[in-house]
């Protein structure tokens, strides 16, 4: 395996070599400082990964009362009667103290998590009697230093470092993990080299071995289930001719240390998601990794089938590819990019270290993050490929574009990137640490800042995450070449702040009542929370009608969470909350309002229907709204129905009496109204078998001729028969 001594002059293995024996990684050239971290000479020892800082609980809220609205509440806290508050909480709550001003300590019944603290305040702060409310949250001395050696030590872990100085090109994490460390729920997929056990990487899922080949794979057999590295050293010539010897790199054991070190275990360096865990997916050997291997390995770590292969119980929603050849995108790989893309996959793909204005693919495909690399001073490293599909520059370390005196071993700008590795110079040996350099390096501290954005947020689109990383990108520094005019639009957004993404993550609304039906006139609550994932506090909510609504509505207290209006006499209304926090971030959401008229039935007179006859009416409602309404029986006698279309019958209409119809018609929504009539069944000589009275909603109908002439006092006795009249 060539690898090129990080100058844009160096010579280049030829085009023919690279494409017809193997996909060439995108290594970056690698400087061994030492065989061991001093710290594992010394003898400390692996510890468990439950050494990972625990995300913070909190069992206390501070409740301020309204100063207007809040004198009830007032009262309340300083008689700590605490009924009222674990009510609207729905849990309970115990007010411990009064504090400084008019606010009081509110003690929860277990420890939550913060995000579960938030969700309390926010539903406590719907209440207009309150002014805020707000997990009492444990303070740290400024900054967060994780004690592991190789964070702060010479050479250091500059790279996620606060850009401060000459430190231009640090990726500020120290307040990022102040925000979060990551979570469990995140799985991110290093398709590389293979792992090696490492006593400073523990969350390990179980991955895939996708090397086809059995000689590059220098395991003994082709692809199974076991991911580790077993060291990829080649001799002279063995990956073409005129290529040179090279020792096992354990490549994939660096990317994944940037990705998901332990932190605060005492061992090495920290990783930037420390809480996150990695699926591994070998897909390198000797002399690099086939096409054919690595689009099998990218549909694998997103959760889809590969034949011969089992399906991957933890689908990854990051996969980071530190891996490339020269070329423009192959139709095979766009795809694989496009199938774990719609499975909800993010791909993380390196540059290239050719030094060139071009990408390598797959970086180059469509629907990619593509990511080249700077220096510690935030120089465009020299070594990096620079292209229009270039989505941000990340820490890579080495010399800058425009350096000038720069040495690459540990000089004041030519620092690498410190992260695992393996002593063994061919087969693995004991745990260890290195330095290297290239967009290798860079592509994993973009997926660690994407694990950090999706554990806030899971529902975070590709989309979004990219829109988020554009938007939070640090300007290059002064002198950079990606500010040459030459080199515009080539190197991305700009450089990478893990901090910044996170507080750019906007507020996460929720509305009580996301779409409602109301009758016209009511006064319609519009109710909103939000919460800001990154902990600052949200400044304000501004609800607006929509100007697309076809009369104009003025909103009530507009410019709180809880706005109200009244309600027209009809149509459909859409609403806005636009939610801002301290950071600036803003979000906003939905509300839609269908101001619904009752179905009135029409009313009907009394019906009458001699005893054993059938009387049939089709009763009628009217919509203002034109929806179709719905009958309702509430009250039938005996052998009456009544259909959903308001077809009233009752057949063999019996005993004699005086009947009560109750009936009711509701549109979709639920909404209806209710009717009565009278329906009489007389005394008085039965008609014969066979013989029907009918009615309808129009009135009138025949009816018994003998119990009419009786009722009326006519001696004349009639009888129907046979559709003729007899005297």
């Amino acid at each position: 395996m060539t690898m090129c001594i990080l100058l844009r002059q160096c010579a280049l293995i030829s085009h023919a070599v690279l494409t017809s024996l193997i996909l060439q990684l995108v290594f970056s050239v690698s400087s061994f400082a030492q065989n061991a971290a001093p710290e594992a000479k010394a003898g400390l020892q692996a510890t468990s990964s439950n050494q990972i800082v625990a995300p913070m609980e909190v069992d206390h809220l501070i409740i301020t009362p309204h100063e207007i609205k809040g004198k009830k509440l007032g009262e309340q806290l300083e008689r700590r009667n605490d009924s009222h508050l674990s009510s609207i909480a729905a849990t309970s709550l115990r007010i411990e103290r009064q504090l400084s001003g008019k606010s009081h300590l509110l003690k929860l019944d277990r420890p939550v998590s913060i995000d579960e603290a938030r969700a309390l305040a926010a539903k406590l702060s719907t209440n207009t009697e309150v002014e805020s409310v707000e997990p009492d949250l444990r303070m740290q001395a400024h900054a967060f230093m994780p004690n592991d050696p190789g964070y702060s030590g010479a050479p250091g872990q500059w790279h996620f470092m606060t850009p401060i100085g000459s430190n231009a090109g640090g990726a500020d994490l120290p307040p990022a993990w102040e925000i979060t460390l990551g979570n469990g729920t995140v799985d991110v997929a290093v398709l590389d080299t293979g792992y090696r056990p490492h006593s400073d990487l523990q969350a390990v899922l179980p991955g895939y071995d996708f090397v086809s080949s059995v000689a590059m794979a220098n395991d003994g057999n082709g692809r199974d289930a076991d991911a580790s590295d077993p060291g990829d050293a080649v001799a002279a010539n063995e990956c073409g001719k005129g290529s040179v010897a090279a020792r096992s790199s354990w490549h994939g054991t660096h990317v994944m240390g940037i990705i998901a070190a332990l932190m605060n275990n005492g061992l090495y360096g920290a990783g930037i998601a420390p809480n996150v865990r990695i699926v591994p997916v070998r897909v390198l050997g000797k002399c690099g990794g086939y096409t054919s291997d690595i689009i099998d390995g990218m549909r694998w770590a997103a959760g889809l089938t590969v034949p011969g292969a089992p399906k991957n119980a933890y689908p990854a929603r990051i996969i980071n590819l530190s891996l490339g050849i020269a070329g423009t995108c192959s139709r095979a790989f766009q795809a694989a990019i496009n199938d774990v893309n719609a499975a909800g996959a993010i791909v993380v793909v390196s540059n290239g270290n050719g030094g060139f204005n071009s990408v390598n693919q797959p970086a180059n495909c469509a629907g990619t993050l593509a990511v080249t690399a700077h220096s510690v001073d935030g120089d465009s490293a020299a070594y990096a490929n620079l292209g229009v599909q270039t989505l941000i520059s990340a820490p890579g370390g080495g010399c800058g574009t425009l350096s000038r005196n720069c040495v690459e071993i540990y000089s004041s700008n030519g620092l690498g990137i410190y992260s695992l590795g393996n002593t063994g110079a061919s087969r693995p040996a004991s745990d260890s640490y290195s330095i290297k350099y290239g967009t290798s390096m860079a592509a994993p501290h973009v997926a660690g800042a994407i694990a950090l954005m999706l554990s806030l947020n899971p529902s975070l689109s590709r989309d979004e995450v990219v829109s988020l990383l554009r938007a939070s990108a640090r300007t290059f520094s002064a002198g950079s070449a990606c500010l040459l005019r030459a080199n515009s639009g080539m190197c991305g957004a700009g450089i990478l702040d893990v901090y910044a993404a996170l507080t750019s993550i906007a507020p996460a609304i929720h509305i009580s009542s996301v779409s409602q039906v109301v009758a016209p006139g009511a006064l319609v609550n519009l109710d909103a929370s939000a919460i800001s994932p990154s902990g600052h506090p949200v400044t304000s909510y501004v609800w607006h009608a929509s100007p697309s609504n076809k009369i104009p509505i003025s909103v009530l207290n507009a410019n709180t969470a809880n706005a109200s209006f009244v309600a027209p006499a009809t149509g459909t209304y859409q609403f806005v909350v636009l939610v801002t926090d301290s950071s600036g971030a803003t979000s906003n959401a939905n509300a839609s309002v269908r101001i619904n008229s009752t179905p009135i039935v029409q009313s009907v007179t009394t019906r009458q229907v001699a005893a054993g006859s059938t009387l049939t009416l089709k009763l009628l409602a009217t919509d203002a709204d034109g929806d179709k309404p719905v009958f309702h029986a509430i009250a039938l006698p005996d052998g009456a129905t009544l259909s959903a279309v308001g077809v009233f019958k009752w057949a063999h209409a019996s005993p004699m009496g005086i009947y009560t119809i109750s009936v009711a018609a509701s549109d979709q929504y639920g909404s209806g109204s209710a009717m009565s009539f009278t329906v009489e069944v007389p005394q008085g000589r039965q008609l014969s078998s066979g013989v029907s009275t009918s009615t309808s909603s129009g009135g009138g109908g025949a009816i018994d001729a003998e119990w009419l002439m009786a009722a009326t006092g006519l001696l004349v006795v009639s009888r129907a028969r046979r559709g003729r009249r007899e005297h």
